[in-house]
């Protein structure tokens, strides 16, 4: 397909692991060629297509295999099974530093990284004052890289990886070094001067992959978990982690909790459920069903500044527990945490809870906030730290409000009033 910049099909990558180096020897010159190592399968059946212009990102847990596909993607390693087409030049930012001599300085890197990705001795000198604008570590760029803090080391890299025309950008969590307003100069290039780069991006980051991916991808043991757009699969990629964190390993028999009926619960249709693929968490507390409602108790689906927002949840409590909070987490259209927060600083702060079902009401004021669709999470904790707590249930974005600020600008996402204005002449 002419559309497509990069091909992976049916790829799959296994490592032989040995105990030892001497297990390593015993296998290379065994005269039965008996085996003393174990195989590693780091990719298992990844196929892929990636459009030109097409911003894909890739994030999963640690030794999940995303380091591994963009090598393959690179060329720098082979796939043991499968094959990678990629059509066009590829920019590639994967380890910290990697293509840099560190005995020679900044300014002979820079040459030396161009050359690789096809660049003359002339069109390197004709970019160079751009690079090293971009970069900005002054002097430091003619003192050799092994000088360098981490910092200096991918704003270098950054800055000759992006100015060197590539048709294909890949990226390894160098967006995530450096300090944040290196950071926002990143991600802004990105998206406003390599709009029709095709861009491959790792990252631990979940507002940069919200931010600057069209589509990602979520590797879960070498496999592709789960693809679609950013929103859903952070969802889906902070669901998994907090099932690994807290979930335990025995499930609990939640046939032997006798749930009491309400008929006028059952009637009320304005209730959401809470589906099993919606909640993360440990789960001994179980959010069943959420709504979204005025003080009034009425629905609502659009909300603007200042309109008191009622989020209700019906719990059901397998076990006792000492100390129970409850929180909710707004996120926008691309899956940015915006606002939120959890009753461990209210006044009621950590409650004890018994077995059985429960109605939980929290309320608070919409802010003065950028008109758009916008999700709600609400939240289940335990503990009494306002962020280090267990996560017993989460139900990921299962509410949607679109808010509106009529007769209002909005200066960013949102507005923070002036309190002072004063000129006096001096």
């Amino acid at each position: 397909m002419q559309d497509i910049a990069v091909t992976i099909d049916r790829v799959s990558k296994t490592y032989k692991l040995y105990k030892s180096h001497t297990d390593r020897v015993k296998e290379t010159f065994h005269p039965f060629r008996k085996k003393y190592s174990h195989a590693f399968n780091a990719l298992e059946d990844i196929s892929l297509h990636v459009k030109q212009g097409e911003s894909i990102g890739i994030i999963g847990r640690n030794g999940s295999g995303k380091s591994t596909l963009l090598q393959i993607i690179c060329g720098i390693i082979k796939p043991s099974l499968g094959t990678v087409t990629v059509k066009g030049k590829i920019s590639a930012l994967l380890e910290l530093g990697a293509g840099f001599n560190p005995e020679f300085t900044g300014v002979q890197n820079v040459y030396l990284n161009a050359s690789i990705l096809g660049l003359s001795t002339e069109e390197t000198r004709s970019r160079f004052d751009a690079i090293a604008a971009f970069a900005d570590i002054g002097d430091f760029i003619h003192q050799p890289v092994k000088t360098y803090s981490s910092g200096m080391y991918v704003r270098l890299a950054f800055a000759i990886a992006v100015h060197v025309d590539p048709e294909i950008l890949i990226v390894d969590e160098a967006l995530s070094v450096g300090d944040i307003f290196f950071q926002q100069k990143c991600n802004r290039y990105l998206k406003e001067n390599m709009e029709k780069c095709t861009k491959v991006i790792v990252t631990h980051d979940m507002h940069a992959v919200a931010n600057l991916c069209n589509r990602v991808i979520v590797l879960e043991h070498g496999k592709i978990a789960f693809e679609g757009i950013p929103l859903k699969a952070v969802e889906y990629y902070t669901r998994i982690i907090h099932d690994d964190l807290y979930r335990p390993s025995c499930k609990i028999d939640t046939s032997i909790v006798k749930l009491p009926t309400r008929n006028e619960l059952e009637k009320d249709s304005s209730w959401i459920t809470v589906t099993e693929d919606s909640r993360g968490g440990a789960c001994e507390l179980l959010i069943e069903k959420v709504k979204v409602t005025s003080k009034e108790n009425v629905p609502i689906m659009v909300v603007k500044s200042n309109d008191y927002v009622l989020l209700q949840m019906i719990i059901q409590v397998y076990l006792c527990k000492e100390k129970v909070i409850f929180g909710y987490l707004v996120k926008d259209r691309v899956g940015n945490a915006v606002f939120g927060e959890n009753t461990c600083i209210c006044p009621t702060g950590p409650v004890p809870l018994k077995a059985g079902r429960h109605l939980v009401q929290m309320g608070f004021t919409w802010p003065e906030i950028f008109p758009g669709e916008y999700t709600i999470t609400p939240g289940i904790g335990e503990g009494d730290h306002p962020h280090h707590h267990i996560i017993q249930c989460w139900a990921h974005n299962i509410v949607a409000v679109s808010a509106v600020t009529p007769g209002r600008f909005i200066n960013g996402l949102f507005n923070n009033p002036i309190t002072h204005m004063e000129i006096n002449p001096i």
